[in-house]
């Protein structure tokens, strides 16, 4: 049985990133086994990756032990394990209740985007002239249907991902990429050490600041939905609070 949680590795989901884009969608479902089936998808880099497919291709790279498509029978599982190491899944049927806007910052009001990454955006928008801009149900991202009918182009938080003239998938990373939480490992717990009623139980709780500093640093950390800072432990942002 495939252990899901397994897949930590984000340079081997890098490495499956590529792939798929050097191969394309089609070379890179024969490849792994699978069929398009248009469940689910990975929205990332130049455009949306079939998650099962995809998941095949990170866990060979970073275990060497290849899976077929009845291994993982369905996509739910691997959708978990990548939302949980910050990537954007969406469904099958994200695009159909999109919102549409007459212009990108209409739009960008629906869209968590940072702010550091507007004048890169805007550089890249200012090349093409579009017809419509949609927001998915998901929120992951923009679309930007160019006048031309080419295919639509996507802008998100941290990539922006397009087609070339020739229909070739190309995309690149924006200079801010917000951080995102971390996820702290679970610890087994020991069972405590027999004692004598008259034995006196010590506290679990840290004592020295040493102690304190590293129980600290293992707990997750929140972010801000606005400006993506870290929250402190009262989970009031420091930056946007008036």
């Amino acid at each position: 049985m495939v252990s899901y949680s397994s897949l930590t590795d984000h340079s081997a989901i890098s490495q499956a990133f590529d792939e798929f884009d050097k191969l394309g969608r089609e070379l890179f479902l024969i490849r792994y086994g699978f069929k398009e089936v248009n469940e689910s998808f990975v929205v990332a880099r130049s455009g949306r990756y079939d998650t099962r497919a995809l998941f095949a291709a990170a866990y060979e790279h970073q275990t060497g032990d290849a899976l077929s498509a009845r291994q993982i029978s369905g996509f739910a599982a691997a959708a978990t394990q990548f939302t949980a190491l910050g990537y954007v899944v969406v469904g099958a049927n994200d695009q159909k209740d999109r919102q549409r806007f007459t212009s990108f910052d209409a739009a960008l009001s629906h869209v968590r985007i940072p702010v550091e990454n507007l004048p890169a955006i805007r550089e890249f928008l200012a090349r093409g002239i579009y017809a419509e801009y949609y927001v998915p149900a998901s929120g992951a991202y923009i679309g930007l249907k160019p006048r031309s009918g080419k295919p639509p182009h996507f802008v998100a938080a941290g990539y922006i991902a397009h087609r070339e003239e020739d229909g070739r998938a190309r995309g690149f990373d924006l200079p801010y990429k917000p951080a995102l939480p971390r996820f702290a490992p679970s610890k087994p717990i020991r069972p405590a050490a027999s004692s004598s009623p008259s034995t006196r139980v010590k506290s679990n709780k840290p004592s020295t600041p040493q102690q304190r500093a590293a129980a600290a640093a293992e707990r997750p950390v929140a972010y801000c939905d606005t400006c993506f800072l870290a929250l402190p432990a009262t989970g009031v942002c420091p930056n946007c609070d008036d």
